[in-house]
């Protein structure tokens, strides 16, 4: 176990501060705006034309980059499209090229651990080709269709504020990860405090990917009146009830300033984004303290309290009812805004997304490099030797099985094999059945206990197939597995302790999961109560073996070559143990059966109603 510690720790030293470059591109017609205002730019040096158009907080800014070098990563910005600035590069640096050939250039010289594309649209096959010899990890961003041109399985990791698109990405084997937007709360540091001007706002642009957004706010610039700000106003009908309070393009802090100044906001998406709330209008609208009203999403309470810290509507003409009753009623405006504000700056945090990505990064990076360190597993040497025992005989050495050190490496090799399937659209059918168990009943941040985690894989599983961030914390009674779960999760709570005896207060925890630990405890009884006891919610029995005509079996068996207690549970009888402590049954799911020998594997979740 030393060994392969050790053998981490080499791997983590192998760059102890990351780098990760960001690939930018930056709408034409801002390019244009600020250089024509700053027309000096145009022969200045590259730090200086680079901080010019960061200062003015447009798009994603150094927004990211910022919010990962306070996860402890180095991180630089390209604006790939920008023509002065990256001319700018080539001079000072002797390169003889133009577009996309600096971009490659400029990471050639750096050799970044992870590049990061936040316009998947530059990402064809030969782009990410030329890139791909001077970095680990290629990763995009996108939450716009995906255009003909970009390879998208070029990539190796794809985020996106899309929960939809990132299960079609999946299933088609892409690794991908559901990443809310966000607000980066420095923007207000540039903005001069003012009064609040306009009753209600939009600031958006107009365009045929907007066409059902379009029409709701055409209907409702007819019903109120609604001052607008935002690009391709030309393209609206002579007769646009919009027209008449169009007030051109705003950008960068511009348009944040307007944000401020508006009691209340009108937000609309895209029609890509179908029923998922997700664009940076959201953040932008609450961030900056107007009262956003926005059109209803099925996700949008996981992000913001609708009614408490922002209000939703489904037609324009719910639209303009409440933005007339809180026109009227102004301090109720004051106080929505102010708690969509707080939940923002709270919630909704580039520093917090960025942690997330910090950690994500750190882990494929790790798993890159660590490809072939673990042997395959020989399936036939996991579980073997099963044989019919009586209760009396089970020992202390069986029941002590699971703290040998020479499992925990072992185990992994067969966990590696299986996440590698996950991030293949592949997951194991036991991953997918916790994960849909919870994901309707835990919300982003909700605490969540694992027992008998052994090297805490289920954190990473859950998150990822969730989509959610959640509260996690691991317990298991061997410390070998403990510390190769504090290696890999260095950033997770993990506790050595027995299940039957836990070291946590009651109803601490919104779920807890018994995994697949019963089986393994003669005490079973116990470690169901203990379950119980910390658990305020929810309860699963996951990976739970059953039969329904005989009694509880005992048997012993070889797991990973050492002899270890393992239970089947006559399954009235331990449902019967759990509602003794309180819990209801409401779901579960059998993945595996054989009623010829009437065995079953079953997860089941129950809900605490003492």
């Amino acid at each position: 176990m030393e060994k392969y510690l050790n053998k981490q720790q080499d791997c983590r030293d192998l760059e102890e501060k990351p780098l990760c470059i960001f690939l930018n591109t930056y709408y034409d017609k801002f390019l244009e705006s600020h250089y024509a205002k700053n027309s000096h730019l145009i022969s200045a040096s590259y730090t200086e034309q680079m901080d010019s158009l960061q200062g003015e907080c447009f798009g994603d800014s150094d927004f990211y980059s910022e919010g990962l070098k306070k996860a402890g990563w180095k991180a630089e910005d390209l604006v790939v499209n920008c023509h002065p600035l990256q001319q700018a590069w080539a001079r000072e640096n002797s390169f003889s090229g133009d577009g996309l050939e600096i971009a490659i250039e400029q990471i050639r010289r750096k050799r970044p651990q992870v590049v990061y594309l936040q316009d998947t649209s530059i990402g064809t096959a030969a782009f990410l080709s030329a890139l791909r010899p001077h970095t680990e990890l290629i990763v995009g961003q996108i939450a716009s269709p995906v255009q003909s041109q970009t390879d998208i399985h070029g990539f190796d990791i794809v985020f996106s504020s899309f929960a939809h698109f990132v299960e079609r990405f999946r299933r088609a084997s892409i690794t991908s990860y559901y990443q809310p937007l966000a607000f980066d709360s420095r923007v207000l540091e540039k903005l001069q405090t003012s009064p609040k001007q306009y009753a209600a706002t939009f600031v958006g642009g107009m365009s045929p990917v907007h066409g059902r957004g379009q029409k709701i706010l055409e209907e409702l610039s007819e019903l109120v009146p609604i001052d607008c700000w935002g690009y391709g106003a030309e393209t609206l009908p002579p007769d646009s009830a919009i027209r008449a309070h169009h007030h051109g393009e705003v950008w960068g802090r511009e348009m944040f300033s307007v944000l401020q100044r508006s009691r209340v906001t009108v937000n609309r998406h895209i029609d890509v984004a179908e029923t998922c709330a997700n664009n940076m209008r959201l953040y932008e609208a609450t961030g900056c303290g107007a009262m956003l009203v926005t059109d209803y999403k099925d996700n949008l309470s996981e992000l913001f309290e609708i009614g408490a810290e922002v209000v939703a509507y489904r037609t324009p003409q719910e639209a303009a009812a409440l933005i007339e009753y809180y026109s009227r009623y102004p301090q109720e405006a004051e106080e929505i805004a102010a708690a969509g504000r707080e939940r923002t700056v709270a919630d909704h945090s580039y520093t917090s997304r960025m942690k997330q990505t910090a950690e994500i990064l750190s882990r494929h990076l790790r798993y890159r490099r660590q490809d072939g360190r673990f042997p395959q597993p020989d399936m036939s040497r996991i579980s073997y030797g099963l044989t019919s025992i009586q209760d009396s005989e089970v020992t202390e050495d069986l029941t002590c099985a699971w703290q040998s050190e020479d499992i925990p490496a072992k185990q992994r090799a067969l966990v590696q094999k299986e996440l590698d399937d996950m991030y293949k659209g592949k997951a194991p059918v036991i991953y997918r059945v916790l994960s849909e168990m919870l994901r309707s009943h835990i919300r982003p941040g909700d605490s969540v206990l694992e027992i008998g985690c052994a090297s805490g894989y289920y954190y990473e599983i859950l998150e990822y197939l969730m989509n959610k961030r959640i509260g996690y914390t691991g317990v298991d009674y061997s410390e070998p597995l403990i510390s190769m779960a504090r290696d890999y999760y260095p950033q997770v709570e993990f506790v050595v302790a027995d299940g039957a005896n836990l070291p946590f207060s009651d109803s601490q925890f919104i779920a807890a999961i018994s995994s697949g630990v019963l089986i393994h405890v003669p005490n079973y009884r116990r470690h169901i109560a203990e379950t119980a006891r910390v658990a305020k919610e929810f309860v699963v029995a996951h990976r739970t073996p059953v039969c329904r005509k005989r009694a509880t079996q005992y048997f012993k068996k070889f797991a990973y070559g050492i002899e270890t207690v393992e239970l089947c549970f006559n399954e009235n009888e331990i449902l019967s143990e759990f509602v003794s402590h309180g819990l209801k049954l409401i779901d579960l799911f059998e993945f595996s059966s054989d009623a010829a020998r009437d065995e079953y594997g079953v997860t089941y979740l129950f809900r605490c109603t003492a």
